[in-house]
């Protein structure tokens, strides 16, 4: 999470560079940082939904282990 945070705050002060160079108006930059914020919401909270989602290598073993004890006796 740190990794994704870090990340989101040098592209904020690419942008924050760019956007001052070019000279644009507030609403440009509400616009770009609105989006971005949003963006860093969506991955924070992916990040902490992904966790609870079951790995599919527990499935694979629900699924073939009793095949397995089967062939091995």
């Amino acid at each position: 999470m740190v990794t994704v945070m870090i990340s989101f705050f040098i592209i904020a002060f690419f942008e924050w560079n760019e956007l001052k160079r070019k000279n644009r108006k507030k609403r440009t930059y509400v616009i770009v940082f609105a989006i971005m914020g949003m963006s860093l919401l969506y991955c924070l909270f992916s990040i902490l939904l992904f966790r609870y989602i079951p790995s599919p290598n527990d499935l694979i073993q629900f699924l073939f282990q009793p095949l397995q004890k089967k062939i091995l006796g």
